[in-house]
């Protein structure tokens, strides 16, 4: 259970900073297209994501394994938000709009509508966590973070 954890936190990080740099630049052109690109691109990434993580959950009820994975995607995505715009950006005003706690709640639910929809193919999908599917998350998460660096530092 630990590794599957660790995974679902890995995945949580690499969508969020790859979903960051998703949106960065449409939303430096207009804030209504960065937040229509909120809410209708980055919604599949985490689908996928969370998809990831449900198909290696190897708890007896896989219920529970969509609360354990909406619990991790929520409070990581608060804490990652408090650290992003608040500690580095120092945007205060762009971190707790409605759209953000829209964002929060879709979080919330959607390892459950994943559970309702496709709970056939999860479990004809199921596999074990091996080490070697940590890596693509990180060389995601490392690449989108080098690159909002880069942004960053030459804003």
């Amino acid at each position: 259970m630990g590794k599957w954890l660790l995974y679902n936190f890995a995945v949580a990080f690499a969508i969020y900073w790859t979903g960051n740099i998703i949106l960065w630049f449409p939303w430096s052109i207009s804030t209504n297209l960065g937040i229509a690109m909120m809410l209708s691109v980055i919604p599949l990434l985490w689908a996928f994501g969370m998809y990831l993580c449900l198909i290696r959950y190897n708890g007896k009820n896989l219920l529970t394994g969509c609360a354990l994975t909406a619990l991790i995607m929520v409070i990581s995505s608060v804490i990652l938000d408090f650290v992003f715009f608040g500690l580095i950006r120092e945007a205060w005003n762009d971190l707790y709009k409605p759209t953000t706690f829209y964002g929060y709640g879709f979080l919330a639910v959607l390892p459950f509508i994943e559970f309702f929809l496709l709970r056939k193919v999860i479990s004809r999908k199921k596999r074990n966590i091996l080490a070697k599917d940590f890596i693509p998350l990180g060389i995601m998460s490392m690449v989108s973070i080098i690159i909002q660096t880069i942004i960053l530092v030459n804003l």
